[in-house]
């Protein structure tokens, strides 16, 4: 099961009572209701009850006119055939878990399961602001959270286990695309994409605060990563040219993701005025893929030689701008290059390893529902 927030799209009104409508609905093209229920609402807990429960929490939410965001909606995606394993207790107590673990145990909620071909899933749309307290609750890292519970409720119910990119011990952080094993391979420097997954977790956090495109482009251009379309899809950019599928980050940053958050992607929108004051917090700059005692003097002596001869056309100018043959041609006549060549060669047999142990896991992939794009 994958749990999955949908954030409020910027300039789209919160309307919690849309929602509930439609989650009381099943609205898609060839979806019905399964299950649905209140939480914490005088009116009732059915169905039938939904009129006056929506009333009752817009009374609520009205005592914070100032808060443009008062809702949290949840999509819980459950694996084909799921459904004929879960009971209404079942699926109530499932929410109630995430509920607890997000702050929202008594906080006023309906939710409901959909059915549409093998696509199970349930909707929880969460009242933020507390009926008695009216503190409004925003749960930080939540990614964790869910992917937490997802992981306890699957072993717990027997459900299938769908390892999130949060979940360490389940997908390897260092989990690098093709393209980027080939430069760290040719190149032997640490690539554009290894750089953005040893910040994946604050830059999702950024990106998860973002109400709008002009702010994750500014998250994203604190770690000098630039976000562009690139045909079907879109893709994280380097300074240098690198590029890796912003999927590749985290699910939650896929094209179609993003632009359900934040609505179609301009072109232009990344050149927008100011934001190349944005200052960068973690600058990405080629280095050694491997450490050693001796590796900084190499790569001076590597910098400083490969901007000697930059402008020489010489098959060796060109080779040194390689760090991988700076390495091999330095190794004649220092040994500590050669020190360095045997460290390098251990790191990518390593990696290699870890690849091929692990890809079969990452194959399988799951269907979200179609009606993500919805807006609380």
């Amino acid at each position: 099961m994958i749990a999955t927030r949908i954030g409020k799209k910027s300039g789209v009104p919160d309307n919690y009572t849309r929602l509930g409508e439609y989650i009381a609905a099943a609205e898609e093209k060839g979806e019905k209701l399964h299950q649905f229920w209140i939480r914490n609402c005088d009116a009732g807990t059915n169905i039938e009850d939904l009129d006056l429960a929506l009333l009752e929490i817009e009374a609520v939410r009205r005592q914070k006119p100032d808060i443009a965001d008062k809702t949290y909606h949840l999509v819980i995606s459950f694996r084909s055939g799921e459904q004929d394993k879960l009971t209404k207790e079942d699926l109530m107590a499932i929410e109630a878990e995430y509920a607890k673990a997000l702050g929202y145990s008594d906080h006023q909620r309906a939710a409901g399961t959909h059915i549409n071909t093998d696509n199970f899933h349930m909707h929880i749309a969460f009242n933020k602001v507390h009926p008695e307290t009216l503190k409004v609750v925003t749960p930080r890292r939540d990614f964790k959270i869910l992917a937490k519970v997802s992981r306890e409720m699957e072993k717990k119910y027997g459900l299938a286990i769908d390892p999130g990119m949060t979940d360490g011990k389940e997908r390897d952080p260092n989990m690098l695309s093709p393209a980027a094993r080939d430069y760290e391979a040719h190149t032997w420097q640490e690539s554009f994409q290894r750089h953005v997954l040893k910040h994946r977790e604050e830059i999702l956090e950024g990106l998860g605060k973002a109400k709008n495109w002009q702010e994750a482009h500014r998250v994203l251009a604190e770690y000098d990563i630039s976000l562009r379309l690139r045909g079907n899809g879109m893709v994280l950019v380097s300074a240098d040219g690198q590029a890796m599928k912003a999927s590749q980050l985290d699910r939650s940053c896929s094209k179609n993701k993003l632009e359900e958050r934040f609505g179609v992607l301009d072109r232009n929108a990344r050149r927008k005025k100011g934001e190349h004051l944005t200052k960068t917090k973690r600058c990405y700059k080629p280095r050694p893929l491997a450490r050693h005692r001796n590796t900084p003097a190499l790569w001076r002596r590597y910098l400083s030689t490969r901007k000697t001869i930059h402008q020489q056309p010489s098959l060796t100018a060109r080779a040194l701008r390689n760090w991988k043959m700076f390495l091999l041609l330095e190794a004649y006549q220092d040994p500590l290059a050669m020190i360095l060549i045997l460290a390098h060669r251990e790191i990518l047999n390593n990696l290699t390893v870890g690849i091929s142990v692990n890809r079969a896991s990452y194959r399988k992939t799951v269907k979200f529902p179609q009606d993500l794009s919805l807006q609380s």
